[in-house]
C-alpha cells in the first residue's frame, strides 16, 4: 500500500467515529489521599441517575452482598473523554435503567493506580463488567455512546444469568 493510500485509510477510519479515549501516557499526578470508604464521587463527575460507589474494594463488597454484577468505570480526572462519557452515555435513560441491575463502581486512576494495574487498564475511559464474584465478563475501552454501552450492559446481565443457571445446575 502506498503512503498516500495508507494515510487515506487512516483518515477514513478516524472519520468513522471509532471510540476515542485517553491513553495512559498522561503523566499521573501523585495519588491523592484516599477518600473515606463510601465517600461520594466529586459532584463534577457524578452523573444524574447512577449511584456510583467510590472505590473498587467497597464496590466489590457491595456486589457480593447484593449478588449483583459489577460495572466498573475506570476514569481519571485529567481525561476529557471520561467526563464526556459520564455526562453523555451514563446519562442515557436506558443506561440509567440498566444500571439498577449492577453495582456501579467508579475507580479513579489517580486514587487507585494499583487497581488499574491489576485490571491492566491501558486507556481511559474503560468499563469492565464483572460477575458478582469478580469474574471478568466483557470490557469496553474508549468513549462509548449510551446505546452501545447499554448493549454491553445487557450482554453482561445475560452472561451473569447464564453463570448462575450453570452453577445451580451443577449443584443438583
Amino acid at each position: 500500500m502506498t503512503k498516500m493510500r495508507w494515510i487515506a485509510a487512516l483518515a477514513a477510519l478516524a472519520a468513522l467515529g471509532l471510540p476515542s479515549g485517553c491513553d495512559t501516557s498522561h503523566p499521573t499526578p501523585e495519588p491523592a489521599e484516599s477518600p473515606a470508604p463510601g465517600t461520594a464521587v466529586a459532584p463534577d463527575i457524578q452523573p444524574d441517575g447512577i449511584d456510583f460507589v467510590q472505590g473498587y474494594v467497597r464496590g466489590y463488597q457491595d456486589a457480593r452482598a447484593a449478588r449483583k454484577p459489577m460495572l466498573v468505570f475506570f476514569t481519571a480526572s485529567w481525561c476529557d473523554y471520561c467526563h464526556q462519557m459520564l455526562q453523555e452515555a451514563f446519562a442515557d435513560q436506558q443506561v440509567v435503567r440498566l444500571s439498577r441491575q449492577f453495582v456501579c463502581i467508579l475507580v479513579d486512576a489517580d486514587r487507585e493506580p494499583g487497581v488499574c494495574q491489576q485490571f491492566e487498564i491501558r486507556g481511559y475511559p474503560t468499563v469492565q463488567f464483572l460477575s458478582p464474584g469478580g469474574v471478568p465478563l466483557n470490557r469496553v475501552t474508549g468513549k462509548t455512546p449510551g446505546d452501545k454501552l447499554a448493549l454491553q450492559m445487557q450482554a453482561a446481565i445475560q452472561a451473569t444469568a447464564s453463570r448462575v443457571t450453570l452453577r445451580e445446575a451443577t449443584r443438583r
